[in-house]
């Protein structure tokens, strides 16, 4: 059993491979930094084979290396692995190889790599006091080297040797948790129980154990590690006057003193292509799909392999720029981000940018290896791929025609583009809460019957007044065109002119003025010319003439919307000819500010996102759609019908509710709101107005009906299917590529749950690069940030309405 663990639980450094065919060898060490007399473990396995014959134990000088045992195990996949288990006991410090292991299976000759291991003089370890009696504990830090350049990562190992008279309580080892001044480090592993050892020194036995971690520089300069306070729990033996000698836990807080690094920058001369990976790296480039159409994507799958900041490495280039690069993400590592040594794969998406392209063009990375200090640049071979042109009618969309009538979970493809889009964009809330004014003024008018009714039997017409009413009574029946001109005339100067509401139209005034010019050419020249009747049509002209032009102001307005909404839309075409980017970067230079986006616009982009194979980025605007029109029910379809085809966690619904979108939440407020006034007018109507009869009954009908409109609005309003019941809007987000939710930030499990892309959740908090985060599912835990984009952008959210006045104007958003 004790080899088995050993086998299961410490890493393999030696010959790898992909396949379990043929068989390799593999070696490993149990611990690399020893000090003398400390008891190490070195294991030799046989992968895939079984071995003809036991290994003759490698001869080290300064050390002692014995056989132990041997094991056979057949794995689910029915291969076989040979192990071998050997001791390793320093005698004196140095630095020390084991050389290769021969192991022959079928008669073939296999060799594991050789493999160092470092034994420190114990002047390197600190005594720290426990408090408890006379017992110290020795410390030591090991760091691989002290000079590292800027960015380099350097791993660190802490080793503890607890005198065998403090024995460790079960989960007893605490995690240190050093000060960094100038460096980064991952947080300590703990210390594995088959990686323990013995060791005695200076005449007393100690129990060993290894905490290991990496580090890297920031800047130029000095970078400390340290101090580091640590807490464990021991098992202390105590005479208890009752039940005599006992043990019991007893916590022992000791502080690590901090050790110091030597931050070197990087030399000058770096490739163009160096983006600070630092090691020693191979590369690799493989295409899935090596036949494609002209305007289909295709995936390439890049394996950075090595020993190095494989954490931070960037992808590597592509060299030229016959192919968009539509996508790059990064393969989350899991428990191995820790390790410098490993691989890293990036996921990249790419279409060609013509049918003339014969292949995906070469990767170059550019590294600095601290080893020989010299930059290095590899590349990998050019991958063939086969292009098919694709004819026009195959560019334009799908040749499926879904319509709104199809349920989503029916649809084969989304709906296709809106060739005339709506550019109005929604008007503010506030602006839109004025129809108030309506239902205020009728009360009001409703109140004022009464208080007329006083004021009508004491109001006196003013003298004036009677005079005007009188003068035009007189025009309009005047039939002579003299006379008629020289009245007009009249009235005109005695009671228009002198008009504050006249003398601020100039545009009134030319016209009265043109009247008064008519009537003196008419009735101011010398001899009698003869009368003429008044035509009716002179009269209809002077008294219709505003109202005329009112008109025309409107009839032009009407006929230049016409002409604008007739015009090209370049969007339209680029969409038509397959160029999903332009018609983006073409709605993008249109509606450069992301709050005046209309509806229509963003459904368009979600399409071009979806074409573009970014479901993520779709599901965004789709959204952003429906926070501006909930009842655009094109966005809704195509938006539930990508989160089936991604599976993606979002909050369901019942197919009632389905039903409320056919109408916005708005109309659903205004219809609480009108029912509240109606009922508030028939109620003063009753109690004012007193009506009679048939005007009674319809007034208690109204007073019946109106509170059940009313409730039914702020129902319909309260369950309408817009997720404001899973998260308020200013706290959704969209999951814009598939992601991992992990427990804790910073610190990866190996068995994150799956986010899919297109997936909604609500913001909770962000702490850097990670935000933490509710599932439609109720599950929570980090993600990373860059995987998230907010629904509402972030500036938008002070100025956000509630639920009741969820009628906004925006558009494009802010990364969280």
């Amino acid at each position: 059993m004790f080899l088995l663990t050993l086998l299961g639980l410490f890493p393999v450094y030696g010959q790898q491979t992909n396949t379990l065919n043929p068989p390799y060898a593999q070696a490993a060490l149990t611990s690399n930094q020893l000090i003398p007399g400390e008891q190490s473990y070195f294991i030799v396995r046989m992968q895939g084979g079984d071995a003809d014959n036991r290994p003759v134990p490698p001869e080290v000088e300064g050390a002692s290396i014995n056989f132990v045992r041997s094991v056979n195990q057949v794995d689910a996949q029915r291969q076989i692995t040979t192990a071998f288990l050997f001791r390793i006991t320093p005698v004196n410090p140095g630095t020390f190889t084991i050389p290769p292991i021969a192991l022959r299976s079928r008669g073939v000759t296999y060799n594991t790599p050789p493999l160092e291991f470092v034994v420190h003089p114990l002047s390197k370890l600190i005594s720290l006091p426990t408090g408890i009696g006379k017992h110290n504990i020795l410390a030591g830090w090991f760091p691989e080297k002290t000079s590292l350049y800027q960015g380099e990562q350097c791993p660190i190992s802490l080793k503890l040797y607890i005198p065998q008279q403090l024995p460790m309580a079960d989960n007893g080892w605490g995690l240190p948790d050093p000060e960094k001044d100038n460096c980064l480090a991952w947080r300590f592993s703990m210390p594995k129980n088959n990686s323990t050892s013995q060791v005695t020194i200076d005449g007393t036995s100690y129990q060993s154990a290894t905490f290991n971690t990496t580090l890297s520089g920031i800047v130029p300069g000095t970078a400390t590690f340290g101090p580091a306070p640590l807490r464990l729990i021991v098992r202390q033996s105590v005479i208890d006057p009752l039940r005599g000698s006992r043990l019991i836990n007893s916590p022992v807080n000791i502080t690590l003193p901090k050790i110091s690094f030597n931050i070197l920058n990087l030399p000058n001369g770096a490739p163009t292509h160096f983006n600070g990976a630092i090691g020693n790296f191979t590369i690799q480039a493989e295409c899935g799909q090596a036949t494609l159409k002209e305007d289909e994507p295709t995936e390439v799958t890049l394996r950075i392999q090595g020993r190095g900041n494989l954490e931070i490495i960037q992808a590597p280039k592509l060299n030229d720029d016959t192919w968009k690069i539509i996508d790059t993400s990064k393969v989350t590592r899991g428990e191995e981000r820790r390790f410098i040594k490993g691989s890293v794969i990036f996921k990249q998406l790419l279409r060609p940018e013509s049918a003339n392209v014969t292949s995906i063009p070469a990767y170059t990375l550019s590294y600095f290896n601290p080893t020989d200090k010299a930059y290095h640049t590899i590349t990998t071979p050019p991958i063939p791929v086969s292009i098919i042109p694709s004819s026009s009618s195959e560019r334009v969309t799908t040749a499926i025609q879904e319509t709104t009538d199809t349920p989503p979970e029916e649809m084969r493809d989304i709906l296709g583009f809106i060739n005339r889009p709506n550019t109005e964009t929604t008007t503010h809330p506030s602006a839109l809460s004025r129809w108030h004014i309506i239902p205020v003024l009728l009360a009001l008018l409703v109140i004022s019957v009464p208080i007329r009714k006083k004021i009508k039997a004491a109001r006196i017409k003013h003298p004036d007044t009677i005079h005007q009413q009188k003068a035009i009574l007189q025009l309009s029946k005047e039939s002579d065109q003299r006379t008629f001109y020289l009245k007009a005339g009249q009235f005109i100067e005695q009671w228009l002119l002198r008009s504050p509401h006249v003398q601020s139209m100039s545009q009134l005034q030319q016209e009265l003025q043109q009247i008064l010019n008519e009537r003196d050419n008419l009735c101011f020249q010398p001899g009698d010319a003869p009368q003429k009747p008044v035509k009716a049509e002179q009269k209809k002209v002077i008294l219709s003439l505003l109202t005329k032009c009112s008109k025309l102001t409107l009839c032009l307005f009407f006929v230049l919307t016409q002409i604008t909404s007739l015009t090209a839309d370049p969007s339209r075409d680029a969409w038509q000819s397959g160029d999903y980017e332009q018609a983006l970067q073409l709605y993008q230079n249109t509606y450069p500010d992301p709050h005046n986006t209309p509806a229509d616009i963003l459904f368009n982009i979600g399409n071009c996102h979806h074409r573009l194979h970014q479901p993520g980025l779709a599901a965004l605007a789709w959204r952003r759609a429906l926070a501006i029109a909930p009842s655009h029910q094109q966005a809704r379809q195509n938006l539930r019908y990508l989160e089936i085809d991604q599976n993606s966690l979002v909050p369901s619904y019942s197919p009632w509710q389905q039903h409320l979108t056919q109408l916005s939440p708005f109309v659903y407020q205004i219809i609480f709101h009108i029912s509240l006034w109606i009922f508030v007018l028939a109620l003063l109507t009753v109690i004012i107005l007193r009506p009679r009869g048939f005007k009674m009954t319809l007034c208690i009908l109204v007073l019946g009906i109106a509170p059940i409109t009313a409730t039914l609005g702020v129902l319909a309003q309260h369950w309408y299917p817009d997720d404001h019941l899973f998260s308020p809007l200013e706290k959704q987000a969209v999951a814009i590529v598939k992601t991992h939710l992990y427990q804790e930030a910073h610190r990866l499990e190996k068995s994150p749950r799956t986010i899919p892309a297109a997936s909604l959740v609500q913001v909770e908090a962000m702490r850097g690069p990670w935000t933490y985060i509710h599932t439609a599912d109720e599950q929570s835990g980090w993600i990373p940030t860059n995987d998230l984009i907010r629904v509402t952008p972030l500036k938008l959210n002070t100025a956000k309405p509630n639920h009741h006045d969820r009628v906004s104007s925006f558009t494009a958003g802010v990364i969280l």
